[in-house]
């Protein structure tokens, strides 16, 4: 090159104008807010490493069902949230019923990390625990159980899922093109009945409930 200029483009204080993007979000009753918003909503998620803003079409439809079976059954006291990521689920059920205790598991360092410090944030580490043992090791039953996961972990899951579940199944995560084989391929026909599937853009949510035997 026989000769060049140098200068300096600048678009601003990037650590400051990416928070633009993190704006209040309504979803059912309530509305997410990241940290420095905190005082115009219900649940504070730091949009962090850990998935789940409730930006995202499956946290919505997760979050909406959840809200559901919150309203049609006041029995609901124990959550299990796979795959919890921001752990904005497990907070959202706490924060529509301050008596349920969750377990929220994740198997991805940065997404508990995240998770631990948004349950401090909303102030309700009493209320859920976090690990991260894979779902096999853990026993019992759980009133409503919760997967927001890509469907392929969720057809790896399965088992586990319908195994801690004695109510209630909530399941996003599943593009809507699998549709027609999701229920099979899970194996929810038998012990379970759909209760309700919503769509939103190219993702369906479930609502399941388990069958009386």
């Amino acid at each position: 090159l026989k000769e060049y200029n140098i200068s300096i483009i600048s678009d601003g204080d990037w650590k400051e104008t990416w928070r633009e993007y993190f704006v209040p979000l309504k979803i059912g009753s309530l509305t997410v807010v990241p940290p420095w918003k905190k005082d115009e909503g219900d649940i504070i998620i730091n949009p962090a490493r850990g998935f789940g803003t409730g930006h995202h079409e499956t946290t919505r439809l997760a979050l909406g069902f959840v809200e559901k079976v919150l309203q049609k059954d006041n029995t609901i006291n124990t959550i299990f949230d796979a795959g919890t990521g921001s752990g904005i689920l497990a907070i959202a059920a706490v924060r529509l019923k301050n008596t349920i205790r969750a377990t929220a598991v994740d198997n991805d360092a940065d997404a508990i990390e995240n998770a631990a410090e948004n349950l401090i944030l909303n102030n309700v580490q009493d209320s859920i625990t976090l690990s991260s043992e894979p779902i096999f090791k853990f026993e019992g039953k759980y009133d409503l159980v919760i997967a927001n996961i890509i469907s392929s972990v969720l057809y790896f899951l399965s088992d586990d899922l319908k195994r801690l579940t004695s109510k209630w199944l909530v399941l996003s995560g599943v593009l809507e093109s699998e549709s027609p084989v999701f229920m099979k391929r899970m194996g929810l026909d038998e012990g379970f009945e759909l209760i309700e599937k919503t769509d939103e853009n190219e993702w369906s949510g479930y609502l399941l409930k388990r069958r009386d035997k």
